[in-house]
Parts: structure tokens; sequence; C-alpha cells
């Protein structure tokens, strides 16, 4: 009896082995078919645009290193176990869109993207593409990756493979003094074998060239599945870029991504200056004669004119790149007292920097940029810097002050700085004056 019982229990173990042997796929079989589905999901990749946010945080080194060579920086980066000291942050936020498998880039809310657009934006930080499949496409159809191990991230079993790319097969480019040049990276894939998809993804740089200000550049990307236009699309949820550079100091970007749907025909794509498609504009009639009926294009330089803010200014989650609305609050007269826009005539620019700096004190600090005022219906184009009278602001510990920003910087507005991470809408009440739009153009 006994013995009957044990034999029966060993052929019940058997067959649970047995079955759980067959349930667990082979880690080839889960690369070729989630490679598979991957490659299928890039070639008919819908149309779509996502909001990303992107936080800049800056470390300072505690002396320069210009006398270091990269290697000892990336192997110095590589043992530390703490960061390097805070020096501060900047924030943005932009509108990426998905074209033929490359990312062009605007401002949120803009009428259209461009092919040129990241430099402009990127200020003087680093910013990083190819989140959404680029890196993804090259990895898949040029390397051959290797299965590492599993890994059980969050509850869920992964599996992990390595991959390294040549200089000669890679479409990462970084931007040097002389132009654009290609570089060799590696890293790792994190592939759910369950659902046959991707769950994140690791990308190294080789050491960088010495004509470039960076060392390293390591980006991991987080990705998951939203339903656009009744698909589900494998997205990023969250990409973060580390970044050694040549002095020793280092920067992470964090980038979240919001708001992901298909585009529609009217927003503008622009590339080499011609429109691919766009929307009509709407005509408006003017409701009576003023100035600016006369006029050309922009508004001429020299009219002075006093704003306030209306909208809202949150340090906590504002960004460059924002819109931001204003009215007047006493009419914009030109030489001749002629009235070129009533008092209560509205305002739009953006938010070109938001940012919060501990050098030589913290303070933060926040650049407005005028695009546009609403004259007799028109939205006419609007270039203006902050007027800086000739007496010095009183600085009290509750007050503001404003820098001017010489007309030829391409960043073309005004910078407001404060003692404290809060704005309060009065505090950006300011007088600014028009400059002549080619002023700034001369600088781009």
């Amino acid at each position: 009896m006994v013995s009957r019982f044990c034999c029966t229990l060993m052929a019940l173990l058997a067959l649970t082995l047995a079955a759980s042997a067959q349930q667990t796929p082979e880690p080839a079989e889960v690369l070729q078919s989630t490679g598979e589905r991957l490659l299928a999901d890039l070639r008919r990749m819908p149309r779509y645009t996502c909001v990303q946010t992107i936080t800049r945080t800056y470390y300072e080194a505690k002396q320069p290193s210009w006398h270091h060579s990269c290697s000892s920086l990336i192997a110095a980066h590589d043992s530390r176990k703490h960061k390097l000291q805070e020096r501060g942050w900047d924030r943005l936020r932009l509108e990426v869109a998905l074209v033929g498998g490359s990312s062009v880039y605007s401002w949120v809310g803009a009428p259209r993207f461009t092919d040129d657009t990241l430099d402009k934006l990127a200020g003087n930080g680093p910013l990083g593409s190819g989140d959404f499949g680029n890196f993804v496409n090259g990895i898949l159809l040029h390397t051959t990756l290797d299965f590492k191990g599993e890994r059980v991230v969050d509850g869920r079993h992964l599996f992990e493979y390595s991959y390294e790319m040549s200089v000669g097969k890679s479409s990462y480019k970084i931007k040097i003094p002389g132009g654009w040049t290609a570089i060799g990276y590696s890293g790792t894939m994190l592939l759910d074998p369950e659902a046959k998809d991707l769950v994140n993804l690791v990308v190294r740089t080789d050491e960088l060239p010495a004509e470039s200000t960076a060392c390293l550049a390591t980006s991991e990307v987080t990705y998951g599945r939203t339903s656009i236009h009744d698909r589900m699309v494998l997205v990023p949820h969250e990409t973060k870029l580390y970044t050694i550079h040549s002095t020793g100091d280092e920067t992470l970007n964090q980038t979240s991504y919001a708001t992901c749907r298909e585009y529609s025909s009217t927003v503008k794509m622009i590339f080499d200056g011609k429109a691919i498609s766009s929307a009509p504009v709407p005509s408006k009639t003017p409701d009576a004669e003023s100035p600016v009926d006369k006029l050309s294009a922009a508004l001429p330089a020299g009219l002075h004119f006093n704003v306030h803010v209306i909208t809202p200014v949150d340090a906590a989650t504002a960004a460059a790149g924002d819109p931001i609305e204003a009215v007047l609050l006493n009419p914009m007269h030109g030489k001749k007292k002629e009235v070129f826009a009533p008092a209560g005539a509205r305002l739009h620019g953006r938010l070109r920097t938001v940012k919060w700096w501990n050098e030589p004190t913290d303070n933060l600090q926040i650049t407005v940029q005028f695009e546009s005022i609403e004259i007799a219906g028109k939205k006419v184009p609007l270039t203006a810097v902050l007027y800086q009278p000739h007496s010095a602001m009183s600085m009290s510990s509750s007050a503001y002050r404003m820098m001017f920003v010489h007309p030829y910087d391409p960043s073309i507005g005004g910078t407001f700085f404060f003692r404290e991470a809060r704005v309060h809408p009065k505090q950006l009440d300011s007088e600014w004056v028009t400059v002549a739009p080619n002023e700034a153009k001369d600088k781009e």
C-alpha cells in the first residue's frame, strides 16, 4: 500500500515538473517572438504625439577635472556610492511627434513641428532622443542579443539580454563642434516572456570623442502600452539620461510622458522650410481700424507697455515651454501718442526658463517671452524685452529684481529672479519695450 502511494506521488511530481518545464519559455523563443512583434509594431506605428516633461538636475564636481581623462572620470562615477553635490535644476516641457520613425519637437500647443527644434529648445543642458523606437529598431536589426538571466522586477519575472552596437552600424549621433558624429553603444533589454513585450532598455555610449564636452551618456527607458486610436501602442513611460561631463560635473535628465495621442491634419509639419500639411487659419474682420492695420508684420520697436500676467506660475510644476497669457495694464502708445493697443488687450507667450540655482545664492529664475498681442481681432507678432530703468530697483527681502535681456539674445524676453520658490502674479507685473524682430533672428 505504501509502495503504491509512493509510486503515485512520484508520478504526480514528475507530471508537475514536466508541465512546469513546458510552461517556462525558452529565452531564444521569447527573444524571437518579442522581436518580431516589436518590429511589426514599429513598421505600422501610427502618427502620434506625446507631451514630455524633462527635469534636468545638475551635479557639481568638488574641483574642475580638466586634467583628468574621461576614462578616470567614468571609473570614478561607476565606483562612487553617492551623488555629487547638487547645483540646481531646470525644467522644460515639449511636444514630441513620431514621423516616419524619427522624432520631431515643438513647444506644447505650438502650431507646427520642425526638424531642427531640439537644438533650439535644449538651451545649455543636454537633451536626447530615440526613446520612441529608434534604439529598439537598430538593436533588433543590427546586434546580437545574448541572454543574461532572469530578473524579478516589481513581482514580474523578466528576461534580461545584453547587446553591443558597433559604430559602423550605429545611428546614435552626438553633436560636436565639427557637426554630428556616430558613436557605438551597448546595454541591456528586459523582456516580459508572458506578454512578449519590451519593459526596459538601457543604452550606454562608448567613451565619447575628445571633441565632445561629455565623456559618457547612459539612458534608461521604461516602456508600457497605451491606447492610441483604438490600438495598444508601445510608448516610453519614463526616461533617465545620465551624462558625465569632461569637467567632472554630471547631469541627470528625468523625462515623463503624458497625453499620447494620434495627431490630426490640423498639425503642421515643417521640414526644410516646406509645410507638409496644415490647417486653414480662420480670418477675422477687425472691429475698428488701428495703427496696426497699416503694419506688414510686427509692431515697431520702441513701444513701452505695462503688463499683468494672468497665468498662474507654480514653480513646483511650471516648465519652460508652458504657454502664458498677460493683459495690458494701460494703452500701448506710439511716439505720436497713437494707440496701438487698448488697455486689457491680451498678450500670448511662453515661459522660456524655469530654473532653480544656488549660485551665487539660492534663486528661482523665470524667463518670460511674449510672442503676440491681440489687437482688433488679430494676433499681431510681438517681440519685446523687459524695460530696465536707469534708477536701481529697491531690493527688499520680499522684492524681486528683473534682468534686462539684450535684444540680440535668441531667447529674447525678460528674466525674473526670486529668492523663494514662490511666484505671486503681482510680482510679474512689469514694463516692457518692443524691439525689431530681425534683431532677435540675427543671433539664431
